[in-house]
C-alpha cells in the first residue's frame, strides 16, 4: 500500500521510517513547508536549568538541538516518541504529557510547576497558552508553516493520505482518497470538510499513525506497492 506523506520529512522521517516499518510504502510530497522564523538560541537563551522548556512538535527539538544542551532546562514533551528524539539530542525530559496532547501537558505543568519560567516556543499557527499563577509564561513564535505546491496528480498514484495537522488538511482539501489522520484535532478537521475518517492514530503519533493504517489496511495493504 502507498501511502501519501503530506508532513515536510526527509526520507528517513518518522512517518516514512515508521510505515517503512510495517511494510507500507511512504510516498514523500509535502503540502506545507515549516520555517523558522526566529533563532532559537536567541528564544531560549537566558533559560537557566531550572527552568521548564516546552516542545510540542518534532520541528522544535530538531531546531533547538544545536543549542548547548549543557545549558539547557528542563523539557517537557508531548509523547514517548518525542522524549526519544529529544533525549538522544541529549535534552533532559523531565515530563512527558499524560494523554499526547499538548493540553493535557500544560494541565499537568500547572499541577507540577509552582514558580519560575516555563518556555513554549510555538508554531506561529498555535495560540499562546494561558498563564498560571508566580509563573512566567514566555511563548516566542518558533516557526511558521506554509502552503507548498505539490503535485496533485499525486492522489491517482497512492492509496490513502496521511495528514499530521488541521493545515495539511486544508491544503489537501476534499479528494478520493481515504485520510489516515494523527488524531482527534486532526480528525475534526477532515470531517469539516464533509469526508470521513478511514483511520486515527491513538495515542497521537507518528508510530501510531502508521500502525493504524497497517491494521486497517489488513491483507490489502500490497496494492500497488
Amino acid at each position: 500500500m502507498r501511502v501519501w506523506v503530506t508532513r515536510d520529512e526527509p526520507e528517513d522521517g518518522p512517518l516514512s521510517t515508521a510505515l517503512r516499518a510495517r511494510g507500507l510504502t511512504p510516498v514523500l510530497e509535502p503540502v506545507i513547508e515549516r520555517r523558522l522564523v526566529c533563532d532559537p538560541a536567541q528564544a531560549i537563551g537566558s533559560l537557566s536549568r531550572n527552568d521548564w522548556l516546552v516542545l510540542t512538535s518534532p520541528f522544535a527539538i530538531e531546531a533547538v538541538r544545536s543549542c548547548d544542551a549543557a545549558r539547557m532546562p528542563r523539557v517537557a514533551v508531548v509523547g514517548e516518541p518525542s522524549a526519544r528524539l529529544a533525549r538522544s539530542h541529549g535534552l533532559h525530559v523531565e515530563l512527558v504529557s499524560p494523554d499526547g496532547h499538548g493540553a493535557g501537558l500544560f494541565t499537568e505543568l500547572r499541577t507540577q510547576v509552582a514558580s519560575g519560567t516555563v518556555c513554549y516556543p510555538r508554531s506561529a499557527r498555535v495560540s499562546t497558552p494561558k498563564a498560571w499563577r508566580d509563573v512566567e509564561l514566555r511563548s516566542p513564535v518558533l516557526y511558521d508553516n506554509f502552503v507548498r505546491t505539490y503535485d496533485r496528480t499525486i492522489v491517482g498514484h497512492v492509496d490513502v493520505v496521511a495528514v499530521a495537522s488541521p493545515s495539511a488538511v486544508q491544503v489537501v482539501g476534499p479528494v478520493k482518497l481515504p485520510f489516515a489522520s494523527i488524531g482527534r484535532v486532526t480528525s475534526a478537521a477532515i470531517r469539516r470538510l464533509g469526508c470521513e475518517v478511514w483511520t486515527e492514530a491513538d495515542p497521537p503519533s507518528f508510530e501510531a499513525l502508521a500502525e493504524a493504517i497497517a491494521d486497517q489496511a489488513g491483507p490489502s495493504r500490497h496494492q500497488r506497492a
